[in-house]
């Protein structure tokens, strides 16, 4: 028996390093790259933040990659807010005054962005 006991501990080893793994895949979601969010929305980088079209009304201070760094942007108050793609997986933070056209143009290029990324 002491046998058995030997052979199952390697056996259960792996199957908890597995399991961490599994977990921690399925918890990082997808991540999409800053370049690709930047190129669907017309972002040219100027200094530390983005411009759209080149209009400072329109600046970006912040690419969101995934729903977890949505999640977290979405209590920002104050002189920034974000805007988000309708599944809430992409989308930027952006600083007051923001154009609503470029506002629109953000939720439209989000919002095509996400369903690529299905």
């Amino acid at each position: 028996m002491v046998r058995i006991g030997i052979r199952l501990v390697p056996l259960l080893s792996v199957a908890a390093v597995l399991a961490v793994l599994a977990v921690a895949g399925c918890g990082s979601g997808s991540s999409t790259p800053d370049s690709k969010i930047a190129n669907a929305l017309g972002l040219e980088q100027k200094g530390g933040a983005y411009e759209m079209a080149g209009n400072p009304f329109c600046t970006v201070v912040q690419l969101l990659n995934d729903s977890g760094e949505v999640s977290s942007a979405s209590d920002e108050t104050g002189h920034q807010f974000a805007i988000s793609g309708p599944k809430g997986k992409l989308g930027i933070v952006v600083r007051k005054p923001f154009a609503p056209s470029c506002e629109r143009q953000a939720k439209d290029g989000l919002r095509k962005l996400e369903r690529k990324a299905g």
